[in-house]
């Protein structure tokens, strides 16, 4: 499984994934279809965390790892890589692999600092490493309220009998497509 699945709840893989493209979250949801896990992700999901990395991020300790949060009243969840600190917490997001094209890494990164603070407390700072190099983003009032926002076509999505439409149709990005074959707009 890609990530955790309970009814009802909006995850950060929807939040990733409508950043990509919404169809697929709809697909996902509505015609309850899973992507097998590919050989990149399972190495991905086996990685350790580098403290090192971590250290030079200037993350403040206790480091909590893997944090499986829910917050049932905003229906959001997921599990957190890495929260530091107490009291002004910071999240990480760690990609065992570079990648092109990560601003959809970007906005589930704050998704978990979205639901870290409506969970556990505000997040000040959040980090997205990729294969090794990392990205620092200030969490602000804004970009929680951003979140919000997706939060909310996330769910108009998943609670609709149509499929919103992709505006990638025909592009590169659908050639690749696992979920191509369930797409009525392939």
């Amino acid at each position: 499984m890609l990530s955790p699945r309970l009814p009802g709840y909006v995850t950060a893989w929807d939040v990733k994934q409508y950043a990509y493209c919404p169809t697929i979250v709809w697909i996902r949801h509505y015609l309850e279809v899973e992507e097998p896990a590919s050989t990149s992700m399972e190495l991905g999901r086996s990685r350790g965390y580098d403290e090192g990395v971590l250290e030079a991020l200037g993350i403040p300790r206790p480091w909590r790892f893997e944090v499986w949060l829910r917050e049932p009243r905003r229906g959001v969840a997921g599990v957190v890589d890495l929260v530091g600190g107490s009291g002004r917490l910071e999240v990480a997001e760690v990609k065992a692999f570079k990648r092109r094209g990560f601003e959809h890494f970007r906005l589930q990164l704050m998704f978990y600092a979205y639901l870290a603070t409506l969970c556990l407390g505000p997040v000040v700072r959040a980090h997205l490493v990729l294969g090794g190099r990392a990205r620092t983003y200030l969490v602000t009032d804004r970009v929680l309220g951003e979140v919000s926002r997706v939060v909310d076509r996330v769910l108009e999505v998943v609670s609709s009998e149509r499929p919103p439409p992709t505006p990638y149709a025909g592009s590169s990005r659908c050639s690749g497509c696992w979920y191509r074959r369930f797409c009525p707009w392939a």
